[in-house]
C-alpha cells in the first residue's frame, strides 16, 4: 500500500525537477527499507540528466531502494484503451449507415485510436497504472513512497481532474468522434435508410453496448480509487522562486488544486547566496528577499523551505544530496513526509 505521494508543482523553470530528485534521493537514504519511485511528468524529461544515468520508460533502479521513470504516455494509453477502442469501433460500425460505407469505416480505423487521445488523459492513465495496485496493468514493484515531478499548473490540474472525471472525458471524446462521423453522412441517411434496414443488427449493437458500458463502469471505479488515494495520502508541495510571476503562479496552483490534494509546503528555491563583493548580487538578493517575505506571508500556515542557488548544478546522486541538504538540512524523514510549521 502506498504510504505517501509527494507532488511537486509550480511554474516551469523554478527547479521542480531538481527538488523532486533531491527529495527522492534523500528519502531513499533516510528510509533504506522503503521502496521509493521518482516520476517525471514533464514533456521534456530531464531525470536522466539530473541523475546522470539513463532513465527510460520502465522503472529504472537508481539506488538499492530508489527507482526512477520518464514515462512515454502513449504506451500506457494504448494499454488502457486498446479494448475500449476496439469495442467502440465495432459499435460505431454497427450503427445504421456507418458500417456500410467503406470510407467511414476506414476513417474510424485511422482516427479513433489511442494516439489521438489528449496528452493529459494519457498522463493520467499512466499515473493510475502506478497508483492502482488493483489494476491488471499495475507494475510488479509495489512502492511505498512516490515523488512526482508534475508539469506547470494547467496540466497539473488536468492530472488531478481526470481520475475523478475520466468517464466524462472518455465519453465526451467518444461521442464527439461519433457525432463527427454522423455529420459526414447525415445527407445520405434518407437515401439509404430503406436499403440498409435489412442489414441492421440490433442484437449485436446491444451486446457491444453492454461491453462498452462495463468498461466505462470499470474506468469509473478505478478513477474513484485513485481520487480517494490522492486525497488520503497525497501531499502537494509548490515550488517558487522569489519573483512575482512565480509567486502568482503558486497562488493560482493553490486555489485550483485544493479540492484534489492537500497542500502541505512551499519551496522557495534558487535564492541568490548572501554576497560579499558583488553589488549586483546584493541588489538581486534584496529583491528576492522581498518576494520571499510575501510568499511566507501568503502561505503563513504552511511549512516553508528556502534554498540558495548552488554554485554547481546538482547532478548525480552526490550533487542531489548536496541540494537536499541545502533544502532540508538535518531533518528526519518524517518531517519531510509530514511537514509541520
Amino acid at each position: 500500500m502506498i504510504e505517501r505521494i509527494i507532488v511537486l508543482g509550480g511554474k516551469g523553470g523554478v527547479g521542480k525537477s531538481s527538488i523532486s530528485a533531491a527529495t527522492a534521493v534523500l528519502l531513499s537514504k533516510l528510509l533504506p527499507n522503503k521502496k521509493i519511485l521518482l516520476i517525471s511528468f514533464d514533456i521534456a524529461h530531464n531525470l536522466s540528466d539530473l541523475l546522470d544515468q539513463k532513465i527510460g520508460n520502465e522503472a529504472t533502479p537508481v539506488t538499492s531502494n530508489l527507482w526512477a521513470i520518464e514515462p512515454d504516455p502513449n504506451i500506457y494509453a494504448k494499454e488502457y484503451t486498446k479494448d475500449l477502442v476496439i469495442k467502440m469501433k465495432a459499435l460505431m460500425k454497427q450503427m445504421p449507415l456507418i458500417g456500410m460505407i467503406p470510407q467511414i469505416e476506414k476513417y474510424i480505423d485511422t482516427t479513433f485510436t489511442s494516439d489521438s487521445i489528449p496528452l493529459a488523459l494519457k498522463n493520467a492513465m499512466f499515473f493510475q497504472k502506478i497508483l492502482d495496485a488493483e489494476d491488471k496493468f499495475s507494475q510488479d514493484i509495489q512502492f511505498d513512497i512516490i515523488v512526482a515531478d508534475f508539469p506547470p499548473t494547467g496540466n497539473m490540474v488536468a492530472l488531478f481532474e481526470i481520475p475523478e472525471d475520466q468517464v466524462k472525458v472518455v465519453l465526451k471524446y467518444s461521442l464527439n468522434f461519433y457525432n463527427s462521423i454522423k455529420g459526414t453522412i447525415r445527407n445520405f441517411s434518407k437515401m439509404f435508410s430503406q436499403i440498409l434496414k435489412p442489414f441492421e443488427n440490433p442484437e449485436k449493437r446491444i451486446e457491444l453496448s453492454k461491453d462498452v458500458f462495463n468498461m466505462i463502469v470499470d474506468l469509473e471505479k478505478r478513477g474513484e480509487r485513485i481520487s480517494e488515494l490522492i486525497h488520503s495520502v497525497g501531499s502537494l508541495r509548490l515550488v517558487s522562486i522569489a519573483e512575482k510571476p512565480s509567486f502568482e503562479e503558486v497562488k493560482r496552483a493553490r486555489d485550483l488544486t485544493k479540492k484534489y490534494i492537500n497542500l502541505d509546503a512551499v519551496h522557495i528555491n534558487m535564492l541568490t547566496p548572501d554576497p560579499k563583493h558583488c553589488n549586483f548580487c546584493k541588489q538581486m538578493r534584496q529583491i528576492q528577499l522581498k518576494f520571499s517575505e510575501e510568499i511566507k506571508k501568503e502561505f503563513k500556515n504552511l511549512k516553508i523551505w528556502e534554498s540558495d542557488k548552488l554554485f554547481e548544478e546538482p547532478l548525480g546522486i552526490d550533487g542531489l544530496r548536496k541540494l537536499a541538504y541545502e533544502i532540508y538540512g538535518d531533518i528526519t524523514a518524517d518531517e519531510i513526509l509530514n511537514p509541520k510549521i
